[in-house]
């Protein structure tokens, strides 16, 4: 009577498992198709300007003077935005109030300082060429090297971005970055290496930019368009920090023209960078605990097109269920830099060498592949060393330049992906602040004591020979893989090897005890049921 009563309890059990698995399948599915509506890339339409190009009898591009007679309004709105002025209001930065801040202010970790005091250029535009090649390198001299960080920041002709809108300072912008088809003309580094464009001084000595004759005025006015390919944005992006892939975690030429599921699945299946940073009113909004863009408008997150629980059947329940404190970025970006271009990890001003191929001097750079990245919490707000207030490194001579802030308490919080950034850099224990460097020095001289030096003479502070280590974490929201190569239980829940640091996120050991603990119960469970079978079977 007892085994007859054990044998129909476990039946009963087993088809109640059976019958909760398929509704939360059936629950999930359905959930899925409501949430999981393909979104429709939209593609960018030409607008051909070659009648208007005629009767206006244009027939050279300058920038947006070219354009502003009849485009004033998107010409003004693009003057107050953060990719032309390099600041913004930001008020996400832990015991602040709102400050004016951005890349105009900020200390770079790649680079340095692109302004002191967002006034004086230390690094924004020149002409940098190689000056000192080593022995057996003589033939490069005088080889073209950069024309500075306005290469990329301010979208500029050049000057100097400034607040008032001037008509000197409405004609500066190059609306061709974001508005050409990519196979007329780049903007950024891309753009100056392929000849589209170059670097001069003007009547007045002061250095512009101008495209070559390698950009005709005809296909200019064939092939403008309502809004950028991938291509025009990541002609700056995937090569920001000085080179392929160096700063920004997973956005390389890998993304550029046709692109495996296996790099990034969204741009694979058609996405451009436009329909997740729609660009309205010219303003490109950004969330992260290191950007700097605090435009108003929309960011778009995981589940403006996903919804809020994406994962269907048995598996997706109890991922909707209880995950929902770990972005989805924490799964499905499981690595960085895994394709063709390694990425930045650890760079030394204190030290240079020759690149044969760049014909410069480099500061020493760590790259490195297949990266896996560091997880913090964080709620929207950030720590943040805001640039030239004095302060002091810590016991490991480090000084904090961004990090996300949150904890295991706060249920604003949930767990993202990072990639750790760590740069040696010239520090004044007179003036207690980071020192510029004048970056083109060391690529054309490999001289990085004349460099810093430079940057010191520029700031008006002393330097006294002393580094420091700022450290960065940089979000990691692209490089999105297919959901067969998302992080799985095991990769955060094993009892042994794991990639998730519970401890310094506040759990201590209960994530892998409970789910070792549910492990052998499922598994004892599926045993008892095989047994109770078989014994079954054998009557």
């Amino acid at each position: 009577m007892k085994n007859i009563l054990t044998s129909r309890m476990l039946t009963i059990a087993v088809i109640a498992l059976a019958l909760v698995m398929a509704t939360t399948a059936t629950v999930g599915e359905e959930r899925g198709e409501e949430t999981k509506t393909p979104y429709q890339p939209v593609e960018p339409e030409v607008v051909d300007h070659t009648k208007f190009f005629e009767e206006k009898n244009i027939t050279q591009y300058n920038g947006s003077a070219t354009c502003i007679a009849c485009h004033y309004d998107d010409t003004v709105e693009f003057f107050h935005s953060y990719h032309y002025q390099m600041a913004n209001p930001v008020d996400d930065i832990a015991g602040r109030q709102m400050i004016l801040y951005g890349g105009k202010y900020v200390y770079n970790d790649f680079c340095g300082a692109i302004f002191w005091q967002g006034n004086k250029s230390v690094n924004y535009i020149g002409k940098a060429v190689l000056k000192a090649p080593p022995p057996g390198y003589e033939e490069l001299k005088g080889k073209f090297i950069a024309s500075g960080c306005s290469m990329c920041h301010g979208v500029s002709m050049g000057l100097v971005p400034q607040p008032e809108a001037s008509d000197e300072q409405l004609g500066n912008m190059d609306c061709l970055a974001c508005h050409v088809k990519p196979d007329v003309y780049l903007s950024g580094p891309l753009g100056l290496k392929k000849g589209m464009k170059e670097v001069y001084k003007d009547e007045n000595g002061v250095w512009r930019y101008r495209l070559t004759d390698k950009v005709p005025i005809d296909k200019i006015a064939s092939s403008i368009i309502d809004k950028p390919y991938k291509e025009n944005c990541l002609a700056c992006h995937a090569f920001s920090g000085g080179g392929p892939g160096f700063k920004r975690p997973n956005l390389t030429p890998d993304l550029m023209g046709e692109v495996s599921e296996e790099v990034d699945v969204h741009l694979a299946r058609g996405l451009t960078c436009v329909d997740c940073h729609p660009g309205d009113d010219h303003g490109f909004p950004t969330s992260s605990a290191d950007t700097w863009s605090r435009e108003e408008g929309v960011t778009r997150q995981c589940s403006s097109c996903h919804g809020s629980e994406p994962h269907g059947g048995l598996e997706g329940f109890f991922l909707n269920r209880f995950h929902e404190r770990v972005a989805c970025q924490t799964c499905h970006i499981p690595v960085i830099a895994d394709g063709n271009y390694p990425t930045d990890v650890f760079r030394d001003w204190s030290k240079s060498h020759f690149i044969e191929k760049a014909a410069k001097y480099e500061p020493e750079i760590k790259l490195q592949s297949n990266v896996k990245p560091v997880y913090a919490w964080y709620n929207g707000t950030r720590a943040v060393y805001v640039y030239p207030e004095p302060v002091e490194p810590d016991e490991n001579g480090e000084i904090l330049l961004a990090k996300p802030l949150g904890s295991r308490g706060d249920p604003a919080s949930k767990i993202y992906p990072y990639k750790l950034h760590k740069t040696k850099v010239p520090y004044s224990t007179v003036a207690r602040i980071p020192v510029p460097v004048k970056v083109g020095i060391v690529f054309a001289t490999g001289n990085n004591t004349k460099a810093v030096l430079a940057g010191a003479s520029v700031a008006g502070i002393e330097w006294d020979g002393q580094w420091a280590t700022l450290v960065r974490y940089m979000a990691v929201n692209h490089g999105v893989k297919p959901a067969e190569e998302a992080k799985w239980c095991l990769d955060c829940h094993g009892p042994v090897v794991r990639d998730m640091p519970w401890d310094q996120l506040g759990y201590g050991s209960f994530p892998e005890v409970a789910f070792t603990l549910i492990t052998i119960a499922v598994v004892a469970a599926v045993a008892l049921a095989v047994w109770f079978a078989a014994r079954r079977l054998r009557g």
